[in-house]
């Protein structure tokens, strides 16, 4: 589990990362801190990044059809919360046919997380809000504790687990699969997962929406470095480095690079040698796979899940997928 203070994991897995001989790499939760939870908010406002824009259209229009499907009172959980702007439009609509909404945003940055909690206690008083920072395992099962310790009867009410945002497309396929398992376990059959998906489309428009004008998703990726240097006494210089990003058309996905322009070597703590990087080479920071219909059915069928519902914007740039377990 990795949490803002929890510097012997992030330490291990940047050392790991940075020391493979093939591609370096780092992995991609560690680009949320506090300060890139931020900048990826501003992210989602650019014009080029098309999926927050498209994914609160599909919500803005569908959220009465999403919440129709599940019969029973609603507890809401929310993985990798984030502003929770998009979820508000779920709020309203529960809320018209409840007198009460539990509502659990989970997230990794205990900073980001109680800041939105805060702003959203004051949004609506039917709104019971209990933030959880914690991975979204542990954070689905914290929030199954914390119902049986409110007396809450798991027999009157169906659990809607909501992950926004494309985030399953920052998982590796097999990966994904396996995520989706586990939130299947923690779960009964009469729970609800609705989860978004970034269709393949047009290269140019994918690419476009991770290499915004303004410059935010570059500043978003070097922060990493930043970060880096902060908590792990890193050396790492920031002008010397690229933000990268290309569609590879082959595995159908978006790749986030940081691209060296020059040799240099890295010093951090707890590690003995520094570590070189050649001028071009780079660190992988993250992917974005981008899914079809078939693949979607087939990620849900081998996780333990049906489709119920799909819902999708005009262009069918991306789908909010309603399953249940099977």
């Amino acid at each position: 589990m990795y949490l803002d203070n929890n510097n012997d994991e992030f330490r291990n897995d940047i050392l790991k990362g940075l020391s493979k001989t093939d591609q370096k790499s780092t992995p991609s939760k560690y680009l949320y801190d506090a300060l890139g939870s931020q900048l990826f908010e501003y992210i989602t406002e650019q014009p080029e990044y098309y999926p927050t824009r498209t994914e609160i259209r599909i919500l803005k229009n569908n959220s009465h059809d999403i919440i129709k499907n599940i019969s029973k009172e609603i507890v809401l959980i929310e993985l990798g919360s984030g502003s929770s702007k998009k979820t508000r439009y779920l709020f309203d609509e529960i809320l018209k046919r409840q007198e009460k909404l539990f509502y659990f945003p989970i997230d990794i940055s205990i900073n980001f997380l109680d800041t939105i909690v805060t702003d959203l206690e004051s949004l609506n008083r039917n709104l019971i809000i209990r933030g959880i920072p914690e991975d979204y395992i542990n954070g689905i099962k914290q929030c199954n504790n914390l119902l049986f310790e409110n007396n809450i009867s798991f027999d009157t009410f169906s659990r809607l687990i909501v992950f926004f945002g494309s985030s399953i497309g920052n998982f590796e396929p097999e990966d994904a699969r396996d995520f989706l398992k586990q939130i299947r376990i923690n779960m009964h059959d009469k729970d609800f997962l609705l989860i978004g998906f970034d269709l393949v489309k047009e290269v140019h428009l994918i690419e476009q929406a991770y290499n915004d004008k303004a410059g935010y998703t570059s500043k978003f990726n070097l922060n990493l470095l930043n970060r880096i240097n902060k908590e792990l006494d890193g050396n790492f210089v920031l002008k010397n480095f690229d933000h990268y990003a290309f569609y590879n058309t082959e595995e159908n996905r978006i790749e986030m690079h940081l691209r060296s322009k020059l040799n240099q070597r890295i010093n951090i703590t707890g590690n003995k040698e520094s570590i070189p990087i050649l001028e071009g080479e780079t660190i992988h920071t993250e992917n974005s796979y981008k899914y079809d219909k078939a693949k979607i059915e087939k990620l849900a069928s081998r996780s333990g899940f049906m489709v119920e519902k799909i819902f999708s914007d005009e262009n069918n740039w991306f789908n909010l997928v309603l399953l249940r377990p099977c």
